[in-house]
């Protein structure tokens, strides 16, 4: 057996304690040495590199607010393309056919649609060569709110204005002769002086809302209708809103302006007595300002280094191209004593590269935030919208109409009469076995547009699959209903679609069937009953004659006898 030596303090050894604290000693020396060699090298560096120190900061500077620069001219661009993409879109329609211009309705719902669907936009307008005119422009002091404009010339002059709250009521509507005329407007001859471009207005102040803002137009050739020419108002604001989230240091700022030296947009803002019209660089430049603008008031692309009352400035002027002849310019200057946070150059240079680093990356949170939240908005629209046509899929169809039902339970008011359309394409299957499916999207495509186009303010279009669509409306009586889905099926089969050479007509039955005010169902209950009241009357209705509206009881006989 072995025993185990006693205990002893031979010199040498060491307790648990001693050793406990020994290797706390060691731990703390260690990170001594390591803090104090760490210290020396920089001493070392710092004092080797003094002499190069204003132009190392100098470069870094420009570096700096050169990515800066890129970051907002990528983003004023990225949200100004979809202004002129729409007006690009709105002329082909129009050239091709499937946007009446002479419909004055029909024009303040697609506008209506356009203005849901980019918020950059202020209004959307479209003017003709006789003075005609129709818009719709965000009204009130909400983005909800809707203005509609229209200007007839024939028999005689009338222009009607009407506004419209967040839900599409009426709040007033105003008939006068009106002094409005298109054909002066320079959004207007601009786009008919130089045809098949599409045209930028200088910056400008609405007169609706008071805001700067620019005017994308492009004149189309509408056929008997005349050379038409139509306009998108763009609001500056975002521009505005996205500089005053770049904060440059504590003295630095940030600005775009056009081609001829307006005033876009700058950080801080620009002084609050420049009211009714957009200024002038120069109008709004502090002396450092001052000393980037040229004797003809613009700023040269480009990097500058310079001196302001002995302070030394670092400045990029970064060029944005946003359409063929239309080129911006985003410009980020800054004393180079901003970006070293009061801290001496010469004697912390190191530092300086993590100072930039730590400013660089708070000044770059509001776009990374921005583009964060981007793929939410975007998993949201897929889950709500149809791919194909851009209506409500079924599921965002079948939430909306259940906010609808729910609107009208708790009504104070009665009056209205709420019906739901369940469209069928009639021989739709034909076209697929035949043609193939991509002619059978095509076909689905330009039955949305037809849909889109024949609604009327407040109706809500959706595609519940395959050829089945559907429609909420609202009318002021189930006769008036009718009528608005017969004239939405006389729309779809107005003339063929043609795909490929080949003309293929579309057809289509529906089924109606109404909202009842008494109905005691709770919402999710009344929505599967309506919904399941005009699907049974799509059936039996086809059974018996397609192409016509068959309402909710109408088809009478049970299913077994027809």
């Amino acid at each position: 057996m072995i025993h185990a030596p006693k205990s002893s303090t031979v010199p040498g050894s060491l307790t648990p304690a001693q050793a406990t604290r020994a290797t706390f000693w060691a731990r703390l020396l260690m990170l001594l040495a390591v803090l104090v060699t760490q210290m020396l090298t920089v001493a070392v560096v710092v004092w080797n590199d003094r002499q190069n120190a204003e132009r190392v900061v100098q470069a870094e500077a420009e570096t700096t607010l050169g990515r800066l620069a890129q970051v907002a001219a990528e983003n004023i661009r990225a949200s100004l393309q979809s202004p002129t993409q729409l007006v690009d879109i709105t002329t082909e329609l129009i050239r091709t056919g499937q946007l009446d211009t002479a419909d004055a309705t029909r024009l303040s719902v697609t506008f209506q649609t356009m203005l849901n669907a980019v918020p950059q936009l202020n209004g959307v307008l479209i003017g003709h060569d006789d003075g005609r005119f129709t818009s719709t422009r965000r009204g009130g002091s909400s983005d909800a709110g809707r203005s509609l404009s229209t200007i007839e010339t024939r028999p005689t002059r009338r222009a009607t204005v009407t506004v419209l709250d967040e839900r599409g009521r009426i709040v007033s509507r105003r008939v006068d002769t009106g002094n409005y005329d298109p054909r002066t407007r320079p959004w207007y001859t601009l786009a008919v002086a130089t045809p098949g471009i599409t045209v930028w207005t200088p910056p400008y102040t609405f007169a609706s809302s008071g805001q700067p803002g620019v005017t994308v137009a492009r004149a189309v050739d509408a056929g008997a209708d005349g050379t038409v020419v139509v306009g998108a108002d763009v609001q500056l604001r975002q521009v505005a809103s996205f500089l005053q989230g770049v904060q440059i240091g504590g003295h630095g700022r940030a600005f775009v302006t056009d081609a001829q030296g307006h005033v876009i947009a700058t950080s801080p803002t620009w002084p609050g007595n420049v009211t009714g019209r957009v200024p002038s660089l120069s109008e709004v430049a502090d002396p450092a300002l001052r000393a980037l603008i040229g004797p003809d008031g613009q700023v040269r692309p480009g990097t500058r280094e310079f001196t302001v009352d002995r302070q030394a400035y670092s400045a990029v002027v970064q060029p944005i191209a946003l359409a063929p002849g239309v080129q911006w310019r985003v410009g980020v200057y800054a004393p180079v004593d901003d970006f070293m946070l009061g801290l001496q150059r010469t004697s912390h240079i190191r530092l300086a590269s993590i100072v930039l680093a730590c400013v660089l990356g708070g000044l770059l949170a509001w776009p990374l935030l921005e583009r964060a939240v981007r793929p939410i908005r975007t998993l949201h629209r897929q889950a709500t919208t149809d791919p194909l046509t851009g209506l409500q899929n079924r599921g965002g169809f079948l939430a909306q109409l259940d906010e609808a039902l729910e609107r009208a339970q708790t009504a104070t008011q009665s009056g209205r009469c709420l019906g739901v359309a369940i469209f069928d394409l009639d021989g739709f299957k034909a076209i697929n076995d035949t043609y193939g499916h991509p002619a059978g999207d095509s076909v689905l495509l330009a039955v949305g547009a037809r849909l889109l186009t024949s609604a009327r303010p407040g109706d809500l279009l959706g595609r519940l699959g395959g050829d089945e669509f559907a429609v909420l409306v609202d009318g002021a009586s189930r006769e008036e209903v009718r009528l608005r889905v017969e004239g939405m099926i006389a729309a779809l089969a107005r003339r063929p679609v043609t795909v490929d050479g080949v003309d293929h007509a579309v057809r289509s039955t529906a089924g109606l069937a109404f909202y009842d005010p008494h109905d005691p169902q709770t919402t999710p209950l009344l929505r599967t009953a309506v919904m399941a009241r005009a699907d049974t009357a799509l059936i039996r209705g086809k059974r018996r004659v397609k192409g016509r509206v068959w309402v909710d009881g109408e088809s009478g006989m049970p299913d077994s006898l027809l």
